[in-house]
């Protein structure tokens, strides 16, 4: 517990987290000047996916969400995935550099904030537990903890990973959802979320199957509206 605290702390706002550059204690989540400004937050998204849409790209909806029906109510993602973001990403994960969390979940309570979204609970995506195992951490979960602590809203930790299924990137939208059948489960406590509101909590956002898979699974218990987080998203392309 105590090198966990620390490994929140101590790297926190010494060091910009992409150039590694020295940085005053000031900066918002914890990026020097030239790497925020390189960032590609998402000001305009589809209003249904997230993905970022073009200022000049009149419709609420991307072309691909005007025929696609998902379960979630809306998705948001806070920045354009490109090679800084995945950097950042993959160390995350598999550099178990575990302090990211804290400037993560930072951005994604302002983004939030900025999408004026309500909610009851937040619940992380979860991983199998081999996979868990091997990593060290469940990285959803982790930023859920700290979103937790921001937005003064409970984590539930309640969804179970019962099949340890392929890595999702390399299949198409379609393997996806056919890899996802029947993968996850809701153990406990699900008195809490009936006629609730949810935020789930995830990485990316990539084509949505694993959130709308859970979310399905969620409006079967009793949820009312269920909204996605994410970090980070690719390019929407119409």
């Amino acid at each position: 517990m105590i090198s966990t605290l620390l490994d929140y702390i101590y790297p926190r706002n010494i060091k910009c987290i992409i150039c590694k550059n020295p940085i005053p204690k000031t900066n918002p989540y914890s990026l020097c000047k030239n790497c925020f400004n390189e960032i590609h937050f998402i000001k305009k998204g589809c209003i249904k996916c997230g993905k970022p849409l073009t200022l000049f790209y009149k419709d609420e909806f991307c072309i691909n969400c005007k025929k696609e029906d998902y379960f979630f109510e809306r998705a948001l993602s806070c920045v354009e995935y490109d090679d800084n973001i995945h950097k950042l990403i993959y160390s995350f994960k598999y550099g178990r550099k575990t302090y990211l969390a804290y400037p993560i979940a930072s951005i994604m309570k302002d983004k939030l904030e900025y999408e004026s979204i309500d909610f009851d609970y937040i619940i992380p995506v979860p991983l199998h537990k081999k996979r868990q195992i091997k990593r060290g951490f469940n990285q959803s979960q982790l930023i859920s903890e700290i979103l937790g602590k921001f937005t003064n809203k409970q984590m539930l930790d309640i969804l179970y990973r019962n099949k340890h299924t392929k890595f999702l990137s390399n299949l198409t939208k379609k393997d996806r959802k056919n890899e996802l059948k029947g993968v996850f489960t809701i153990k406990g406590n699900q008195h809490k979320i009936i006629k609730k509101n949810i935020l789930l909590v995830d990485d990316i956002f990539t084509t949505g199957s694993t959130v709308d898979e859970i979310s399905k699974i969620l409006l079967a218990c009793g949820v009312k509206k269920i909204y996605v987080i994410t970090f980070a998203t690719g390019k929407n392309i119409y």
